[in-house]
């Protein structure tokens, strides 16, 4: 077919445009390995020659959300992954990412440190993102360092609240397991989920507006007795009019109670009675006694209809002090589909509401805003969850609207001096290899099974095994 004089080859566009400094839009729409195969060199001297480029031609910016102190302790990896704090108009490989600090090592894709005892320390850490020689941004942070003997013989009380990244326990339980032993410091984790000693207040598809409020839909506490095989979390069961499934469990030798939702029908438990299993573990009956309507917010106070930790403590027989600890990770489901200006101000004022009234039962305690995890690196994974409901790019889109939200509002001197600190958890964890992976049939006429991410917004354990080594070196951080 003869090529009309005005029609261009993608070689000639490309080669055209690198010298524009628009190849970093010609990449992704013509694809790589097609502009590979047709451009041959000429890519290679756009990587070569960025540095001669007009970076205003591309108006060529960059954000990075990074905390202004970066914990770490002795013995334990620390990463910052660039892709989870450095957001840019162009993509990451066409910037030059430059970390100034003496400790640690800079890979392409990451900064590690595992430090010695002899790295202990406040140490200065600056991220410099340049692109054509020029510098679009820049962030300095303090790294400091503990020592693994910090905080021997103390101890500390930990109340963990999140949505289902807090719900299945496993930062939590990383942290007992590897740390514990170590007892620096002796660390108790509080909640009514979990159980002991991986107990905490997580709840799958909560916001931060649920914890400020009375959180829906209403609970019942079920007292038991002399039960043999214990109910499980999400264990259903009927009293024949309604069924309800099993949300909380406070049992020791077979007593206690349980919390339970109703998750079919419209009749309320009566105050005595028995249960029968539907599905799930458990005793197949268990007889009841003493019903009690509860909040679905643990921390709400439905006779005053108002937020009350005072309660929550008391009716769990915990104590805190200004030396403990409260963290919250949330945020996922606030913004997974949209975000706003002014759902990001009733953000910020259910947070407040909660940390005031932490803080007015127990003066000055420490809290942690844990930054919100950053989603999987595929599209793929949304793909598997969400169909066609949500995509991976505008959920970033809004999850970078969040995350400089939250920084700006809590990331500050002022506020780590009131001992209310932001962790970084967004920067910990590896999207590309700590998120759950799958596995599917390359298409329908292949026999050949290929591997893909699985899951959008939920790391594999090994993810949230890195956000329990950030929380255990921010717990560090606090003890003496």
């Amino acid at each position: 077919m003869k090529k009309e004089k005005n029609q261009f080859s993608r070689r000639a566009l490309f080669k055209g445009a690198a010298h524009a400094g628009l190849a970093s839009v010609l990449i992704p729409l013509a694809g790589q390995s097609a502009i590979s195969s047709e451009i041959g060199n000429e890519k290679e001297k756009f990587y070569h020659n960025r540095n001669s480029i007009d970076p205003s031609i591309l108006n060529a910016e960059a954000l990075i959300l990074l905390p202004s102190v970066i914990y770490a302790s002795e013995g334990i990896e620390t990463n910052i992954y660039f892709d989870n704090v450095i957001f840019s108009n162009l993509p990451n490989d066409l910037l030059a990412i430059d970390i100034t600090c003496p400790k640690g090592r800079q890979y392409d894709r990451f900064w590690r440190i595992t430090p010695q005892a002899a790295d202990n320390g406040t140490i200065e850490f600056r991220v410099d993102v340049s692109f054509a020689g020029k510098l679009i941004a820049s962030k300095s942070s303090e790294l400091i360092i503990t020592t693994k003997k910090k905080g021997t013989g103390t101890s500390i009380k930990v109340l963990c609240i999140g949505d289902s990244t807090t719900a299945g326990g496993q930062y939590i339980s990383i942290i007992n397991t590897d740390y514990q032993a170590m007892a620096s410091p002796s660390m108790t984790f509080l909640g009514s989920r979990g159980i002991t000693p991986n107990k905490h207040e997580g709840r799958g598809g909560w916001k931060f507006s649920q914890y400020a409020g009375d959180g829906g839909q209403s609970t019942w506490q079920l007292h038991l007795s002399g039960l043999t095989e214990i109910p499980g979390i999400g264990s259903v069961y009927s009293d024949g009019k309604s069924e309800f499934t099993v949300s909380e469990i406070n049992l020791s030798g077979g007593s206690g109670y349980v919390a339970v939702r109703r998750s079919k029908g419209i009749d309320n438990p009566s105050v005595n009675g028995t249960l029968t299993k539907v599905s799930g573990n458990g005793d197949t009956l268990i007889p009841y006694a003493n019903s009690v309507m509860t909040a679905a917010n643990p921390f709400w106070n439905l006779s005053t209809k108002r937020l009350d930790f005072k309660k929550y403590l008391n009716d769990r027989g915990y104590s805190m002090t200004a030396d403990d600890l409260i963290t919250v990770h949330l945020g996922i489901n606030d913004v997974f589909l949209d975000v706003s200006d002014s759902k990001l101000e009733s953000i910020k004022a259910d947070f407040d509401k909660m940390v005031n009234e932490f803080r007015a039962v127990i003066p000055r305690i420490s809290i942690g805003l844990c930054i919100t995890i950053p989603p999987s690196i595929s599209q793929d994974a949304f793909a598997v969850n969400y169909a066609s409901g949500q995509t991976l790019r505008r959920y970033i889109e809004n999850y970078k609207k969040l995350v400089e939200f939250l920084l700006s509002n809590y990331d500050t001197p002022e506020m780590r001096n009131s001992s209310l600190y932001c962790i970084g958890f967004n920067h910990c964890i590896d999207r590309t290899n700590n998120f759950q992976k799958t596995t599917m049939k390359a298409n329908a006429r292949s026999t050949q099974i290929i591997e893909t991410w699985g899951n959008g917004v939920h790391p594999d354990n090994t993810g949230y095994y890195q956000m329990g080594d950030a929380l255990y070196s921010f717990i560090k951080s606090l003890v003496s």
